[in-house]
C-alpha cells in the first residue's frame, strides 16, 4: 500500500500560489486585461454572436456571394452554417466566462484580506 507524506507548509502555499520564504505570503497572480476589454467587456461576446447571426443569414444566400466555390463543388451552405455555429458557441463561451471573472472580480477583494482574529 503507498503511503503519502503530508505536505509541508512551504509545499501547500507553492500549491496555491507564489511562496516567497523571506516574507512568508502569498502573492495571487491576476492576468492582466488589456484595456479596450476593460472598458467594454461586453465587446468580444457582441462581435462573435453578431457574426454568428450574419453568417446564418448568409448562408442562405451562399451560392450567390461565392459561386466559385460553388463551381468547384464545395457545400458553401454548410460551410457558412459550420462557422456560424462556431461563432455563435464562442460567443457564448466568452459571455459566461465574462460574467464569472465579474462576479469574482467583486468577491475577491474581501477574500483576499481577511481581518485578523486578535492576539498575537
Amino acid at each position: 500500500m503507498l503511503e503519502f507524506a503530508p505536505l509541508k507548509l512551504w509545499e501547500r502555499t507553492m500549491i496555491q500560489g507564489q511562496y516567497y520564504p523571506s516574507s512568508c505570503q502569498q502573492r495571487f497572480l491576476t492576468p492582466r486585461r488589456d484595456p479596450l476589454l476593460q472598458r467594454h467587456p461586453v465587446l468580444v461576446p457582441v462581435t462573435f454572436l453578431s457574426g454568428a447571426v450574419v453568417l446564418g443569414i448568409a448562408s442562405f444566400f451562399a451560392n450567390i456571394l461565392f459561386p466559385v466555390l460553388t463551381l468547384l463543388g464545395i457545400p458553401t451552405v454548410s460551410i457558412c452554417l459550420l462557422f456560424a455555429l462556431v461563432s455563435g458557441i464562442a460567443g457564448i463561451l466568452t459571455g459566461i466566462t465574462g460574467l464569472i471573472e465579474r462576479i469574482d472580480r467583486l468577491r475577491l477583494p474581501a477574500e483576499m484580506f481577511p481581518q485578523p482574529k486578535g492576539g498575537t
